[in-house]
């Protein structure tokens, strides 16, 4: 699709899939495009690591071979001028949603309607394939990004607050709190699954709902190549309380925690000894600084983090847009 836009006569740009040739120019848009959320994950402290392994041969071939069968695990999107790459977005096809990401414009082409034009392009991709949903999650006080997806019909259907621990080994060597924490094995996902979904506002689980790969969308944000995860659950046998999520990203970058769900009635003591768990088992893998996202959902455990040493650093909002024929809108869904 050829797009024209203002500036010199003939200007246009083209919205495609990314081929392998635009990776330097690709990486260039990635780069230019970090903000302070993507800065407090320590993305760009390694160049664009994090999708420099989407353009290895091995890859690149599985991904367009599942992406012939419709199956690919990301879709990546482009606007280029020539062979310069000068916008980008992302699409992860999830089971009943579009999860659309990495939505950048060199600063030359902003200002034109081109990150529009490429979402349109993922949210019709998306509808395509029968997904309902259109997500993603923004800066809550990056306002033109949020003022555009507005304009798009997403609205907000929950809040995530990131703290920042810089001294996590204070955490990890401190007494364990008095109570009874397991790790949960693979076998035991899909029941931590569906007891989060139990405990998370409907208006979140509609669309995104929890399932044994992620039980919380957010942990997307962790699973780069070589990831590593673990998976506690607090309470007595058989009746937890709440889960907890610690993600091992690589060397040098920040450890991260998610709460994907917590009982009302969890305890002080619990909720210290999850997140104790958690903190310790990043710091045993060289994390420096963890970090933790709080949505409105388990907002009781924000003051125990605060307690343990984490800091408020930025909210970010998981917005969403019902997606009908060709990718139109529909009802607007309920907010947090």
């Amino acid at each position: 699709m050829v797009t024209p836009l203002p500036g010199p006569p003939g200007s246009a740009v083209e919205v495609r899939e990314v081929r392998r040739s635009d990776r330097d120019s690709f990486s260039e848009v990635i780069l230019g495009s970090y903000g302070p959320f993507e800065v407090l994950l320590g993305l760009g402290t390694r160049g664009t690591a994090e999708f420099a392994g989407l353009f290895r041969p091995g890859i690149w071939f599985a991904l367009q071979l599942l992406r012939a069968f419709g199956r690919a695990p990301i879709r990546i999107f482009v606007a280029s001028a020539g062979p310069t790459v000068v916008g980008t977005t992302m699409m992860l096809p999830w089971p009943n949603s579009g999860y659309i990401l990495g939505v950048g414009v060199r600063p030359s082409h902003r200002r034109r309607g081109l990150a529009g034009q490429m979402i349109a392009r993922a949210e019709q991709l998306s509808a395509k394939h029968g997904r309902e949903w259109a997500v993603l999650d923004v800066e809550e006080e990056n306002h033109p990004a949020v003022t555009l997806y507005r304009a798009r019909r997403y609205e907000p259907i929950q809040r995530a607050l990131w703290l920042r621990c810089a001294t996590p080994e204070v955490v990890a060597a401190a007494g364990r709190a008095p109570a009874s924490v397991r790790i949960v094995g693979k076998a035991d996902r899909k029941s931590a699954a569906a007891w989060c979904a139990r405990h998370v506002p409907d208006s979140v689980t509609a669309i995104l709902p929890p399932n044994p790969a992620r039980l919380t969308h957010l942990e997307s944000l962790g699973q780069f190549p070589g990831a590593v995860r673990e998976t506690w659950s607090v309470g007595r046998p058989n009746e937890p309380v709440g889960y907890l999520v610690a993600c091992w990203r690589g060397t040098g970058l920040p450890g991260i925690l998610f709460l994907p769900a917590l009982d009302p009635g969890a305890s002080h003591d619990e909720l210290v000894r999850l997140i104790q768990e958690g903190t310790a088992w990043l710091v045993a893998r060289g994390c420096a600084v963890v970090l933790a996202a709080v949505t409105d959902s388990v907002g009781s455990a924000r003051p125990i983090l605060e307690e343990l040493g984490f800091s408020p650093q930025l909210s970010t909002l998981t917005m969403a847009r019902r997606l009908g024929v060709g990718g139109g809108a529909a009802p607007r869904p309920k907010g947090p």
